[in-house]
């Protein structure tokens, strides 16, 4: 059973709604019957906003059009109640159980992938990928818990001969960026994409002409601003976030689609070098 949720995706992004988009979000959210039998016009007059408005508040929870919105929503009220219990829908607590903390993490995780499919524009993963597959070099950067991704993301670029490069160090990352060409690509993962090195090194990168490339989750910030192409990830763990859990599972996943992408591009002579990068390190194995 699908468990996007509409009105989850609404609350998470009150912040980042305009004032006419929250007004358009404050009437769904109150009466989500009632806007499944209205036209966007019907809606834009009921919620005194705009038919465009409408339209904005839908793509920025992810739907593309106010058809589709309507359709999930009426899911989503079909099944209110049924399948997921309230006690696994609902934020970590110290006198959880190990079993009702495995629930949640499952629950969360599987919302968090499906809320991101739901964000993610196919348009620019295919961007992506070509930017990917022209570049000379990919410099991939992330701090903290996006930097795990990153290294796993620059792992994967290896196995295929891709020449990329990336460091823990913010210095060094800085250095290697100054030496990025027009040719390059510098490849970004930040949760917030507020994170002040992630900034620094987007600023250096644009002065240099350099493609830049940002995957992060919904929602305005600096980092955003400065990409040529960014990947939208949706925003889980709105309050507290306990080692960023689902947003690193979203990431994992985005790279993870990427990845197959670039290989199925470059055709058989990429999976003839996983073959061989694989066997190389066979013999480490006992």
């Amino acid at each position: 059973m699908s468990i996007f949720s509409v009105l989850k995706q609404i609350e998470r992004n009150l912040e980042l709604f305009t004032r006419a988009e929250k007004s358009v979000a404050n009437y769904v959210l109150s009466s989500p019957a009632q806007v499944m039998e209205m036209t966007t016009k019907e809606l834009a007059a009921a919620s005194h906003s705009s038919e465009a408005a409408v339209m904005r508040f839908c793509k920025r929870i992810g739907i593309q059009s106010f058809k589709v919105m309507k359709l999930e929503l009426a899911k989503e009220l079909h099944t209110k109640g049924e399948g997921i219990p309230e006690a696994v829908d609902s934020p970590f607590q110290l006198e959880d159980d190990p079993k009702l903390i495995i629930q949640k993490v499952m629950f969360n995780t599987i919302q968090a992938l499906q809320n991101t499919e739901k964000m993610l524009s196919v348009k620019s993963i295919s961007k992506a990928i070509d930017y990917l597959d022209q570049a000379e070099r990919v410099f991939a950067y992330g701090v903290g818990g996006s930097s795990v991704v990153v290294r796993d993301f620059t792992q994967k670029l290896l196995r295929i001969n891709v020449n990329a490069f990336r460091s823990d160090d913010s210095h060094l990352q800085m250095t290697m960026t100054a030496n990025a060409t027009q040719k390059d690509v510098v490849f970004v993962v930040s949760t917030s994409g507020k994170t002040k090195e992630v900034v620094d090194l987007l600023s250096i990168a644009k002065k240099r002409g350099v493609t830049c490339i940002l995957l992060t989750q919904n929602g305005s910030s600096p980092a955003r601003r400065l990409a040529d192409l960014v990947l939208t990830m949706s925003e889980e763990e709105h309050n507290l976030r306990i080692g960023t859990m689902t947003a690193r599972i979203a990431q994992m996943a985005v790279i993870d689609a990427l990845f197959i992408g670039l290989c199925s591009k470059r055709g058989q002579e990429v999976f003839e070098r996983i073959v061989d990068t694989h066997e190389v390190v066979q013999h480490l194995k006992k």
